[in-house]
């Protein structure tokens, strides 16, 4: 699925390209499936990452779950036949080559969808924990844009790693049953600005020890106000803009620790570690929540469902792979 970009923005469209050269180290994928991720709006536009110049085809997708066809030099721990997930650009393709070290099993329950759903979001929500020192146990978590994929896994994994209270912060009660049922206490919708207060409520008056912020914007101030003392706040995702003001004299006051987290910066040696986090977890407990799957003839729609503010949890491409 090639990102065609030109003087009048973007279009995607099926198209041919050279197959990846496998080289040391590396893994060949056959792509059963790809997710959708809230960047994939904005790499045609050149807003993450790096794109061509105008006129270059690039292949889409950041992530993708398959088998392993082919292992390069000096591979170990992964073998032909392997179910893989993995975040890796330009996956939206009948294969694909990753770094060894940058491939997680997909449980033997799950489905190639499951695992395409799971991996970004989990990488991710593993990295926003580890950026707040790590979860102790019986610490509140407040988590904004809980309806998204990411949010959704981030619910489900602070439960896992013994969080006490989990808030969850959403825009309406459209998920509200999803989230109770993968470890939220309590659910808030605010469409912006106004939740602090009942989060300062559901904890007693002491507030929130983490937060995991996917939104940003608007939001932030009440993550500041709603923060324990030491509390610590992770932003992850900017949804409502890159901008927000805080204050910083309830900042100093509650002697918080704001954190921001991307893989665009990792070392290798960064994103080994977060890898075996993610498969030191026991991932048959922490599910994916899949809103869709459509064929891959429609990414261009897909890509379009998480502008509508309507879905809970992810949408999964499924790649055809020709005969």
């Amino acid at each position: 699925m090639l990102i065609q970009r030109h003087a009048d923005g973007a279009t995607l469209a099926l198209g041919d390209v050279p197959e990846p050269e496998l080289g040391h180290g590396q893994v060949r994928i056959a792509v059963r499936a790809v997710s959708v991720n809230y960047v994939d709006r904005f790499v045609p536009q050149g807003g993450y990452g790096k794109p061509p110049a105008d006129g270059v085809p690039w292949v889409a997708g950041l992530d993708a779950a398959g088998e392993v066809t082919e292992v390069g030099d000096g591979v170990t721990g992964v073998r032909v036949g392997d179910r893989v997930m993995a975040m890796v650009p330009s996956s939206l393709a009948e294969q694909v080559v990753a770094d060894a070290r940058f491939t997680v099993p997909i449980p033997p329950e799950w489905s190639h969808e499951e695992g395409a759903a799971a991996i970004v979001a989990l990488l991710t929500e593993c990295s926003a924990l580890s950026a707040a020192d790590g979860l102790s146990a019986g610490e509140s978590v407040v988590i904004t844009g809980a309806t998204s994929g990411m949010g959704l896994q981030g619910v489900q994994l602070a439960r896992h790693l013994g969080a006490g209270r989990i808030i969850a912060v959403a825009r309406s009660d459209r998920a509200d049953d999803v989230l109770h049922r993968l470890g939220a206490d309590l659910v808030l919708h605010s469409p912006g600005r106004g939740f602090a207060k009942h989060v300062l409520d559901a904890t007693g008056g002491t507030g929130a020890d983490v937060a995991v912020d996917h939104v940003g914007g608007s939001y932030f101030p009440d993550l500041v106000a709603a923060a324990a003392i030491n509390g610590r706040i992770v932003n992850v995702g900017r949804a409502a803009g890159a901008e927000a003001t805080a204050d910083l004299e309830a900042f100093s006051l509650k002697q918080l620790t704001l954190r921001g987290v991307t893989f665009r910066t990792r070392t290798p040696a960064e994103l080994t570690g977060l890898y075996q986090q993610v498969r030191n977890l026991d991932l048959t407990k922490l599910r994916p929540v899949i809103e869709r799957v459509v064929p891959w003839q429609q990414t261009e729609e897909a890509q379009g469902l998480l502008s509508t503010g309507a879905v809970v949890g992810k949408v999964v491409i499924r790649v055809a792979v020709e005969d």
